[in-house]
Formats: C-alpha cells, structure tokens, sequence
C-alpha cells in the first residue's frame, strides 16, 4: 500500500465518513464534557466535590514534592541512603520505577519516559566540583 493509496483511502467516502465519525465522537464528548462542568458550576454540592478533588490532587503533589526535600539538604549526610531507603518504601521513583511509553520503544529500547529523570537522583542539588581540577591551585 503506498501513499497514493492512503490518500485514496482518506479521501474515498469510505474515508469522508470515517473522518465525520470521528469528528461527531470527538464534539460529543467535548459536549459532554462542557455539560459536567456547567453542572458542576450550578450545584453546590458538586461544587465542593470538585473543590475537595482539587485540594486532594494538591496535596498528593505537594507531599511528593517534599518527597525530594532531601536533595537541598547541607546537613553533610549522604543523600543517596536517604534516596535509597524512600525508593525502596515506595514514596519516590526513579529509573525504571517510573513508567515508559510502549509506543517509543525502538530497537531494544525499553521507551521513553514522560518526566525528567536527572532530577530523580540523589545529588542534583548538590553537584560535584573535583578539588584536583583546579589548574591555578594546583600551578607551581
């Protein structure tokens, strides 16, 4: 099948009918949608639900995010058995802890992940600055 073939078939009104489904499923549900949210706005009661869902989601992401307060710690401790140990209870994920797309996956790779992972490791706050890398320290 080329891709004269593909146009025939996009263009064919086999294709003209299939796009129009589409497109009516894809405006119902938007209506659908807009109608959740009307009512929503209109009754109270599902108004302090959908306020309670929003504090809930909140909360969840805050608590995740002070998950990785470790990170900014100077304290002088390491930060990678403060790491391991909240991989290992469950509370952080990183590596292969974190979801890939299927969809991505080429030649033996695993896929894709959706968020940033470098920010998922021990020492991102803290850095590394080799001492014997200094030229003009180490000059004589």
């Amino acid at each position: 099948m080329g891709m004269f073939d593909d146009l025939n078939l996009i263009f064919s009104d086999k294709g003209k009918k299939n796009r129009k489904a589409y497109e009516d499923r894809q405006r119902q549900e938007q209506e659908e949608a807009q109608r959740a949210i009307l009512e929503a706005r209109r009754n109270p009661n599902k108004k302090k639900e959908y306020e309670q869902k929003v504090n809930e989601r909140r909360n969840k992401l805050d608590s995740e995010r002070n998950a990785w307060s470790f990170q900014k710690d100077d304290s002088g401790g390491d930060p990678l058995q403060t790491w391991r140990e909240l991989r290992k209870s469950g509370k952080i994920k990183a590596g292969d802890d974190i979801a890939r797309d299927p969809t991505s996956s080429r030649l033996g790779s695993a896929g894709l992940q959706d968020v940033r992972t470098d920010d998922k490791l021990p020492y991102i706050e803290q850095g590394y600055v080799d001492e014997s890398a200094d030229a003009f320290a180490n000059f004589k």
